[in-house]
């Protein structure tokens, strides 16, 4: 409307839902609250008399008038009533699309139930019913059989329709969107969206992905041209949306609507292209050309946009959740990231889709075991997800389902899918159906309180007293998320194991948003075996670096690849400062690998002018400080041919109580001689007299773990860790033991976990489980650690040089009672850019 007043038109809505203008009623001249009628429109415009009506923004109920209003002499703005009719009529549409060339599935129309079947029998099932102008995919279903004919038609007569039913053949693939502008001449299209979800489902209900991530530039080159060529031939003026279907590699048209669609307002924000005031130009003669826009397809934005569905099941008593033609959303939302793996995971949790991970709910990676060692099987709380889909889908269930059991959580199923998942190496409980055993079924599972997802995919779902209806509805009561299209659980499965989380997603100010790319350049660096991305944010401005940590330090899906990501700041109580994030967004407060690479950064590169402020000297050694969040670190830089070759990092002074660490564990006496197990033990003995080691701490102190005791030394060095003391390091089960060290209830915040083998009194060998991160080939914190826990535990002496030899290469540690002096080399692997 504000398009229309912009260009000095008095506008007058006609409007029969208050809510749609409840936050924007003044944005016309006039507004009328009256049904969408012949008899009110036209009350209305015998009052007003209009130099014209535009249709085209009131979706299918202001469609359907636009024939009797150009009966009644009325004129049409935009895209003429007639044009509008050649998209909605069977016949006249196939005509067009046959000239142009144009592949659509095969359909028929037809008056009568016998005309139904005897269609059905030339097309094959399954086939898609629906009636001629339908608004929302009402009365639209899927027939798999003639029984689902003759219920169908016997509905559809019953209403008394004037026009024909259509049926199409029903082909499963990809389905794609498009909104274009066009003025008669071009066509504007300002994107093409693809649905996770394929054909079959409304796409009202379908999460859309734009820009499509799916088209070879064949197909979209074909989409650009049909397109064109269909808006052209409708004779469209304004907005048209067009809905395609990729099978078997080719592209069929599903439909074309001569209208704004759902998707305007949200191609609009994203794309930054204004749709409805350039249509409203069209329709009053403007040519696209000359609006600034360009014409054919809009370029891609920096950004992924997801809009997801919004449900309300549980208000609705008896309806089935089976998502179908007919749409059943009542609202969406929209997820905006830089990835399309974080914008779907956004658009998922502001839909209100409940991100269940079996770590977040204090519950290991590791699918047999929770915190306590206590088995899988004892008790609710391990995440559960039941699967009871359709035969035509369980080729597809075995991988859905991996996603799921791999993460951890519990699989539950009825008897034809357990087979299928057990064929396949799961372990699954067999679930019974509702009418197999009425005290013990899957409506007492979900009862139960150990099923966090259901995933339900039936053939029909028109009965409220079917059993797949009954158990869907029982899970919406429940407040269980039930998902019904092997896609969407595909893509919820997808999100939980990608480390996005609330916490690390980035927060985007849609009316800020980028008109390009930006471009990063970084430093891949190694200490140890251990490798970062090192990005000086002096100079380059950077955004939530938590979730450019798990975008970029992925090694398996297009990252980089890294064990953390650090950024090196401008600080003013130290010559710079360190910050560095986890592979799953974390940000951790200190990591002596990490340091040391900046600490080499810093002074090969010559940032801030630090060489000048320290001066350079070839083959000398030269101090800098680091600030990070465990305080100012002094780093002692070791120099070959005038580029830095190792370092020493000033650890500082470790500590020791719970409460710091933290840990639920009791800090006992060190002075006690049975916590004393090397041949160090009197010189631990004097230290502690003398002060230099802590009177009480966490050493040898019993831990639960699987069901096994072990004994741990838990030693705060910037980040908490947990020593365990092995004799085969090389033999721990650390997949399966780490994750469970990591998130056990003594340790609230998670923990770092060395395992160590005692080699010598000098010599220790160590693996370690990096919270956020899984096994590393090296952790700086975690030698430090190791050397210390050596020191308390009496295998090691105190204020002596040990050598750590981990899967990456050896570092050296000295700790002198006061503090940890962390020595090793480093490198630069190589230089880059990176486009986020």
């Amino acid at each position: 409307m504000w398009a229309l007043k912009k260009l000095g038109y008095d506008v007058v809505t006609i409007n029969n839902n208050p809510e749609t203008v409840s936050t924007d009623f003044d944005t016309s001249d006039r507004l009328y609250f009256e049904p969408l009628t012949p008899e009110d429109v036209m009350g209305v415009i015998r009052t007003e008399k209009p130099l014209g009506v535009v249709v085209a923004f009131g979706g299918g109920t202001a469609i359907k008038l636009a024939k009797f209003l150009d009966s009644q002499g009325v004129r049409i703005l935009g895209t003429s009533a007639d044009a509008i009719d050649l998209a909605e009529d069977r016949e006249r549409f196939e005509e067009l699309c046959e000239k142009l060339h144009i592949n659509r599935p095969k359909g028929l129309t037809v008056f009568t139930e016998a005309e139904a079947l005897e269609a059905t029998k030339k097309l094959g099932y399954p086939v898609l019913l629906r009636p001629s102008y339908v608004l929302g995919g009402q009365n639209m279903i899927v027939a798999f059989n003639d029984d689902d004919v003759h219920e169908y038609m016997r509905i559809i007569l019953a209403q008394g329709i004037e026009n024909p039913v259509l049926i199409d053949q029903y082909m499963q693939g990809i389905e794609l969107e498009v909104d274009g502008i066009c003025d008669g001449e071009d066509i504007l299209i300002p994107g093409i969206m693809e649905h996770i979800e394929r054909t079959g489902i409304h796409s009202g209900d379908s999460i859309a992905v734009y820009p499509s991530w799916n088209l070879n530039d064949i197909i979209r080159e074909k989409i650009i041209s049909q397109s064109r060529e269909l808006a052209l031939a409708l004779g469209t003026k304004g907005l048209v949306n067009i809905q395609y279907l990729i099978y078997n590699n080719d592209l069929y048209i599903i439909e074309v609507n001569p209208r704004s669609s759902r998707t305007v307002p949200y191609i609009s924000k994203v794309s930054g292209v204004p749709m409805v005031e350039l249509a409203v130009r069209a329709m009053l003669g403007e040519k696209i050309r000359d609006m600034g826009f360009g014409t054919g397809l809009y370029r891609n934005p920096p950004y992924f946009a997801v809009k997801v569905p919004v449900f309300s099941f549980e208000k609705l008593m008896d309806v089935d959740t089976q998502l179908g033609p007919e749409m059943k959303s009542t609202g969406e939302v929209l997820g905006i990231a830089a990835t399309r793996e974080e914008a779907i995971f956004k658009g998922l949790i502001a839909a209100g889709y409940k991100m269940i991970r079996p770590s977040e709910k204090g519950f290991v990676v590791h699918r047999r075991e929770f915190p306590g060692g206590k088995p899988l099987g004892e008790g609710a709380g391990v995440p559960g997800v039941l699967f009871s889909v359709r035969k035509t889908d369980r080729y597809e269930l075995p991988d859905l389902a991996r996603k799921f059991y791999d993460m951890g959580f519990r699989l539950y199923a009825t008897e034809g899918n357990a087979e299928t998942l057990r064929d396949f190496g799961m372990e699954v409980e067999v679930v019974n159906k509702i009418r197999e055993n009425p005290d013990d079924n899957i409506l007492t599972l979900l009862d139960s309180g150990k099923i966090d997802y259901m995933i339900s995919t039936s053939a029909k779902g028109r009965d409220p007293h079917a059993d797949s209806v009954r158990m869907r509805r029982h899970a919406v009561e429940r407040d269980i998320p039930c998902l019904t299209a092997i896609d969407t659980a595909n893509a919820i499965a997808s999100c939980l194991k990608s480390k996005y989380n609330a916490g690390n997603i980035e927060l985007i100010d849609i009316n800020r948003l980028r008109a390009a790319k930006q471009t990063l350049c970084f430093s891949k660096m190694d200490s140890t075996g251990n490798d970062f991305i090192v990005i000086d944010a002096m100079s380059q401005t950077v955004n939530n670096p938590a979730g450019l940590a798990v975008r970029l330090c992925d090694r398996t899906n297009g990252g980089i690849g890294a064990d953390s990501l650090v950024l090196i700041e401008r600080s003013t109580l130290a010559d710079a400062k360190m910050r560095f994030f986890n592979q799953d967004g974390s940000e951790g407060k200190m990591a002596g690998n990490a340091i040391r690479c900046v600490g080499k950064y810093l002074y090969d590169n010559d940032i801030d002018g630090i060489t000048e402020k320290h001066g350079r000297r070839t083959d000398a050694t030269e101090k800098i400080t680091i600030e990070t969040e465990a305080g100012i670190k002094t780093l002692l830089l070791y120099k070959q041919n005038g580029k830095v070759t190792s370092v020493t990092v000033d650890m500082g002074e470790p500590y020791f109580a719970p409460e710091l660490l933290p840990a639920r564990l009791e800090a006992r006496p060190l002075a006690a001689l049975n916590l004393i197990a090397g041949s160090n033990a009197g010189t631990v003995q004097a230290a502690i007299e003398s002060g230099l080691l802590p009177e009480r701490a966490i050493v040898n102190a019993p831990l639960v773990v699987d069901g096994t005791e072990y004994k741990v030394s838990c030693v705060g060095v910037g980040n908490p860790h947990c020593v365990v003391f092995s004799r085969f390091v090389d033999k721990e089960p650390l997949a399966e033991l780490g994750p469970q060290f990591e998130h056990h209830q003594a340790f609230p915040e998670r923990t770092n976990t060395e395992f160590v083998r005692v080699v010598g009194s000098h010599e220790l060998k160590m693996r370690t489980w990096e919270r956020g991160n899984g096994e590393t080939p090296a952790c700086g914190t975690g030698a430090c650690a190791a050397a210390i826990a050596a020191v308390l535990n009496g295998y090691c002496p105190l204020n002596e040089d040990i050598t750590i030899r981990v899967r990456g290469g050896t570092l050296h540690v000295r700790y002198t009672g006061e503090t940890v002096l962390l020595t090793g080399n480093t490198m630069l692997c190589y230089e880059g850019t990176v486009e986020i």
